[in-house]
């Protein structure tokens, strides 16, 4: 009988760990769509599972917005060049955005982003081509990590490439 409750409170333990976890995994979404939305970013799925691998954000930034940055480069003298600017401005397409969200209420163990390890990278990587692939989608993609940290929010633009 002793062994049976001792199981019982491990197994609870082990429910409220991946519940608390999931919990702030949530949290941490939630404030990275919120954050992305306001950035001109359209959200199309969350928390999409392929080869075993969630996708915490798909998401596309259109290209309006794209020119409305490379002209705001421009200003800023980023963009050296009027004609690579018109050449920017011509060849810019909306793009797919992945999106790798990863939140700490504190720093004591690192950025949040640094657990986006080459391992998490290919995985997040085989899932964006099969999500592609499902959707037939073939748009430009790019990788991008949101680092949240309490109410810090970095957002890491191309954080990682495709290796495949």
């Amino acid at each position: 009988m002793v062994h049976a409750r001792f199981i019982e409170k491990a197994l609870l333990a082990f429910w409220v760990i991946i519940m608390n976890k999931s919990g702030i995994g949530a949290i941490g979404e939630n404030i990275a769509q919120k954050y992305l939305a306001k950035q001109g970013y359209k959200i199309i799925a969350k928390n999409c599972i392929f080869a075993g691998c969630e996708l915490d954000i798909v998401c596309i930034l259109p290209k309006n917005k794209q020119k409305m940055i490379l002209k705001h480069k421009y200003k800023n003298g980023e963009i050296k060049s009027e004609g690579a600017l018109k050449f920017l401005l011509e060849s810019t397409c909306d793009t797919l955005v992945f999106v790798e969200v990863k939140y700490s209420s504190t720093r004591i163990y690192g950025e949040p982003f640094e657990r986006v390890d080459i391992h998490k990278q290919n995985q997040i990587i085989k899932a964006s081509q099969i999500f592609c692939t499902k959707n037939q989608i073939s748009l430009p993609c790019r990788f991008d990590v949101v680092s949240i940290v309490g109410d810090e929010i970095n957002h890491i633009e191309n954080a990682f490439e495709s290796r495949f």
